[in-house]
């Protein structure tokens, strides 16, 4: 019996509550009281009750990542400037002397080179060349492929350009030739002479002498020329003067010769140039 009185008292609160509700408006929670309930909710939900405004546009020029910049330099000493910083003293090159050779102050690579050498490669006339170029008034000596010293020459006195094509045209050789021979000479101190002709020289002569374009003398063509060669001087001033004088030859000072005569053994090669 009292079971049943009780579900029927708790069947009339229960009809009564539900009156009280249908007879009450439904009004909507205000956004504080969604934003404090415990269930969790969506972005877009947060964003329809007004709880976080919209994100903004993406703007490509704001930047979001600064790279830092390079570190600030230290401003400089006043006080290191009054200070001298030490220096090493370069060591001095020692002088090369050599026998029966006027040598510089400072050795070339090639005098080097020869002091240093022990054996008797400095008489093979492979380990020795000599380049000459008459417009430079230069005869440079190479001694195992470095440059050893450099001579002041003149050269022939014919005024018209070019290699020699025949006896008294007074020019002097250009080409590849070797030296033959060395011996004293009472006008020129020395001679070293050349192999001139080579077998070019002869070539281009006879086809000079086919074409007509020797000259004759006494009915007779003039020959191709011979006795070229390095020697002395007895005219000192014109060769100081850059003067080309001699009839086709190589002229060096006096005391130059001497010293090509000493270091460059006979078969060395010389390369004229124009």
């Amino acid at each position: 019996m009292g079971r049943i009185v009780g579900s029927i008292a708790a069947a009339l609160v229960a009809a009564t509550l539900a009156a009280i509700c249908a007879a009450e408006p439904v009004r909507a929670e205000p956004p504080a009281a969604i934003a404090l309930q415990d269930t969790p909710i969506t972005a877009a939900d947060a964003e329809k009750a007004g709880t976080q405004p919209p994100p903004p546009p993406y703007d490509p020029t704001v930047v979001k990542y600064v790279d830092p910049g390079m570190p600030t330099a230290t401003p400089p000493d006043p006080w290191a400037t009054l200070t001298p910083t030490p220096t090493a003293t370069p060591t001095p090159t020692a002088q090369v002397k050599i026998d029966g050779v006027r040598t510089d102050r400072v050795p070339t690579p090639g005098q080097l080179l020869f002091k240093a050498t022990r054996d008797i490669t400095f008489m093979d006339p492979l380990s020795w060349s000599v380049n000459v170029f008459k417009k430079r008034h230069q005869l440079v000596v190479y001694y195992k492929g470095r440059m050893f010293k450099n001579y002041h020459a003149v050269f022939g006195r014919s005024f018209e350009p070019g290699t020699k094509l025949w006896e008294g045209d007074r020019r002097t050789p250009e080409g590849v030739y070797t030296i033959v021979e060395k011996h004293p000479s009472r006008r020129w101190d020395w001679f070293l002479t050349l192999n001139y002709p080579n077998l070019i020289d002869r070539r281009r002569y006879q086809e000079l002498r086919d074409g007509g374009a020797v000259p004759n003398q006494d009915g007779h063509p003039i020959g191709v020329g011979g006795k070229i060669g390095i020697h002395g001087t007895d005219e000192p001033e014109l060769n100081r003067g850059n003067v080309n004088w001699t009839t086709g030859c190589i002229s060096v000072d006096d005391e130059d010769v001497e010293e090509l005569k000493r270091l460059l053994p006979t078969g060395t090669v010389v390369i004229i140039k124009p």
